[in-house]
């Protein structure tokens, strides 16, 4: 699966929130200043080619929906950052986390039980 843009990102993030969805909908969930309706029309034509997402039509109208999970999509780039950055070492990550003080002793021990409970 080929990778999203920070504008499709945006735009995919509203889809998985508001799944099926419309232009219109889109446009009002995204953040000021709101990208033009036919700016956001093709986008999700570019979306669509990608295979992030389908469409149907209601009337005049497209509804848009996902056609890939958020939480396989955020799976995928989390497995890409950590093979990239961190030498495929989820602990690298978290070292690096805990080091840049992104991770607190509280959440840290969070996780851990977590870990625990899952064992």
């Amino acid at each position: 699966m080929k990778e999203l843009t920070k504008a499709e990102e945006q735009i995919m993030q509203v889809i998985w929130e508001l799944q099926p969805c419309y232009i219109k909908e889109i446009v009002a969930a995204l953040p000021d200043p709101k990208p033009a309706y036919n700016t956001v029309g093709t986008f999700l034509k570019i979306l669509e080619t990608k295979g992030f997402v389908t469409r149907e039509k209601t009337g005049n109208v497209f509804a848009y929906s996902p056609t890939i999970e958020k939480r396989d999509y955020s799976h995928r780039n989390v497995r890409s950052l950590v093979s990239k950055y961190f030498n495929g070492s989820t602990e690298n990550l978290l070292s690096f986390m805990v080091e840049e003080k992104e991770l607190s002793l509280e959440q840290v021990e969070r996780l851990l039980k977590k870990l625990k409970k899952d064992d």
